[in-house]
């Protein structure tokens, strides 16, 4: 039996690939993570994007991960070096901001009177690109995975009627190890030498917000060129040592404890401008329950939840109630308080939200109760005022 010849799949270097779309496309896409913009951006790559005069679209994905204000910044930043470029936020996993995209790639090659258009999408590992795609095409037909130049056929998906999006994202390879750490692709457990990408983390930190290295480390730093790999970023890293109280024997600050320190605390988010409560996109609850508890007045079991849901339900005139967006909030009835969720898709998570509403409220809930008013679903929670 004559052994059959295992054909290997030909791997063409990521490099190749992002030249390759360069210079194919007449529109390119670089998809950045919005919760690290500076470390997931290619200087080298944007120039020659500029050079070749293609369009050069930035797409912050993972935007509704961080908040407005710091998007905001983020595109003044990239507007100041790059006038010519646009700026997109996007979600693609809630399918934000891609018709915003959309409509900037189509202005784009009408204003060039292009008359079969071509986009394509280059980035790091990690931030997007297939799901991207995906959510621009609403098809799922982009290659997912990190694997970095994976040969193929080429094969476009239509965007619209004349333009096409190349369905291969290109692979920005990471240059060094130090961004691979910014990336986290490399743990900072496995870092030999942790002092370099520990200076980058802290200035691209400060280019972000100036008060979160000293929110977090208790150490103030005037200006970015404090913060070099020379005299001036060892003396930021033994200042931060000095406030963890890393001290070697002798008394000295362990400086390479230290860098490793920061490191995880931004791999692990702590050491991030974006670690404030963030507004997820979905649907916004309204907090007048007014129209639902006027039926409440006189009610005699308002200690009772069920009993609440059971009267509520037998009203006639809430029951072909419409209501556009749920609703959560609370009223004082006598000696309780009884808090509504009305809307939610599910009852489980009406009862999430009148437990955080309550815990927010420092409301100590003693009866729940849930059920359907017509269509729409109810979880009624009544407590009272937690005592100081």
């Amino acid at each position: 039996m004559k052994n059959k010849k295992i054909k290997k799949i030909r791997r063409v270097p990521a490099k190749k690939i992002a030249n390759n779309i360069i210079k194919e496309c007449d529109v390119i896409l670089l998809v950045m993570d919005a919760r690290n913009p500076e470390g997931t951006r290619n200087r080298t790559l944007e120039k020659k994007i500029n050079e070749s005069n293609k369009k050069l679209i930035y797409v912050l994905n993972k935007s509704d991960l961080v908040p407005m204000e710091m998007l905001k910044r983020y595109r003044e930043n990239i507007k100041n070096e790059n006038p010519n470029a646009s700026i997109v936020f996007v979600s693609s996993k809630y399918r934000k901001g891609t018709k915003i995209l959309r409509d900037i790639i189509k202005r784009y090659i009408h204003s060039k009177n292009i008359k079969e258009g071509k986009v394509g999408v280059l980035g790091y590992p990690n931030v997007g690109k297939s799901s991207l795609i995906n959510s621009l095409t609403g098809k799922r037909s982009a290659i997912s995975g990190l694997v970095a130049g994976l040969t193929k056929g080429e094969q476009w998906i239509n965007l619209t009627k004349n333009i096409k999006l190349l369905d291969t994202p290109g692979i920005i390879e990471p240059r060094d190890e130090d961004e691979l750490i910014i990336l986290g692709a490399l743990r900072y457990e496995k870092i030999e030498n942790p002092i370099g990408p520990a200076l980058k983390i802290l200035k691209n930190i400060y280019s972000l917000d100036k008060d979160i290295i000293n929110k977090q480390y208790n150490v103030d730093i005037k200006e970015a060129s404090q913060i070099n790999e020379e005299e001036g970023g060892l003396h930021i890293l033994e200042k931060i040592g000095k406030e963890l109280n890393y001290l070697k024997k002798g008394g000295t600050i362990d400086i390479l404890r230290t860098a490793k320190t920061i490191i995880k605390d931004y791999q692990e988010g702590k050491l991030s401008p974006y670690n404030k409560e963030i507004k997820k996109y979905g649907q916004e609850r309204g907090e007048n329950i007014d129209i639902i508890a006027k039926y409440l007045d006189g009610f005699l079991f308002i200690h009772d939840a069920n009993g609440i849901v059971s009267h509520l339900e037998d009203i006639e005139e809430l029951k072909g109630l419409k209501i556009r967006r749920p609703i959560i909030g609370s009223k004082k009835i006598e000696d309780a308080i009884v808090i509504i969720s009305l809307g939610e898709k599910t009852a489980d998570s009406g009862r999430k939200k009148v437990e955080k509403y309550a815990k927010k409220n420092a409301i100590n809930i003693y009866s729940t109760g849930k059920g359907r008013i017509g269509k729409n679903r109810i979880f009624v929670g009544v407590g009272e005022t937690l005592k100081k």
